[in-house]
């Protein structure tokens, strides 16, 4: 933050949406109304009072136990609103709910990724998410190949759902007011990943692998890890089958292509074991 401008931000890295307009934006672009929604992150409870009043449930979670009691004081004698004080990332909504959702939150900056990635991890009960972020953060969810965002996010989320842009929200919206923009996103969960990959864990492996030095060159770095499963020249031979070139970068490179280099790979794996 810059110094001398604005207030310290309160413990658990909170800036609370003040906003009543694009509070209002926000839960109309989500079309909460008659629908089943988790809200994370509630705070204040900005924007529960406008789900409270459009969904046909809503279970509000939020970390600050102060926080927390407060809101549930508020809808005590509410018959379809339920206020959970819990960590979103330690939350199995599966266990919770006993039908799809919709995710609506203001998420925190400093965890808001992660909890990004439980939630895809957890399709179903999501259906949508639609979550304010940091706008880099959203920027590299919906960054392609080729972009110097796409990354590690780019491609687990991009593998598992659909991302849109939507608004823009300035700093002035949020009390106190964040040395960033931020932008509200949709996140629509796809009923399984957009291409077969083999194996779910091997390709989270296999991504990260790609992008841990993102300025090298794929034939110094993933040819190396699938060597060192595999054997020497494996590698070499995979990505090429995959139609992956190993001269380039692991932020030049399709999901597709990602895919089919996992799939050979669980399928040599397979064949070695």
């Amino acid at each position: 933050m810059v110094k001398g401008s604005r207030r310290r931000a309160p413990r658990l890295g909170q800036n609370f949406l003040v906003d009543r307009v694009v509070c209002e934006r926000i839960v109309d672009w989500a079309g909460a109304r008659g629908r089943s929604v988790v809200e994370i992150g509630s705070g204040r409870g900005a924007l529960t009072g406008l789900l409270a009043d459009h969904s046909s449930k809503l279970l509000a979670i939020e970390l600050d136990s102060k926080l927390a009691t407060k809101l549930a004081a508020r809808y005590d004698n509410s018959d379809h609103v339920r206020v959970l004080q819990a960590d979103a990332l330690a939350v199995d909504l599966d266990a919770l709910l006993d039908e799809p959702c919709l995710v609506v939150g203001n998420l925190p900056y400093e965890s808001g990724t992660a909890i990004v990635r439980h939630l895809l991890e957890q399709h179903p009960p999501v259906e949508e998410m639609v979550v304010m972020l940091q706008k880099e953060v959203c920027q590299r969810l919906l960054s392609g190949p080729g972009s110097r965002s796409y990354g590690v996010l780019s491609v687990m989320t991009g593998m598992y759902a659909d991302v849109e842009a939507g608004l823009e929200v300035g700093p002035e919206s949020f009390d106190p007011a964040p040395a960033v923009d931020s932008m509200v996103i949709r996140i629509s969960c796809l009923d399984g990943p957009r291409y077969e990959p083999g194996d779910e864990a091997l390709f989270a492996e296999l991504v990260k692998a790609a992008f841990v030095s993102r300025r090298k060159m794929l034939g110094n770095t993933l040819v190396k890890w699938i060597d060192a499963r595999l054997g020497e020249g494996s590698g070499r031979e995979l990505i090429e089958e995959a139609d992956i070139d190993p001269g380039c970068r692991a932020e030049q490179v399709e999901i597709e292509k990602l895919a089919a280099l996992c799939r050979g790979l669980h399928r040599e794996e397979q064949r070695s074991a």
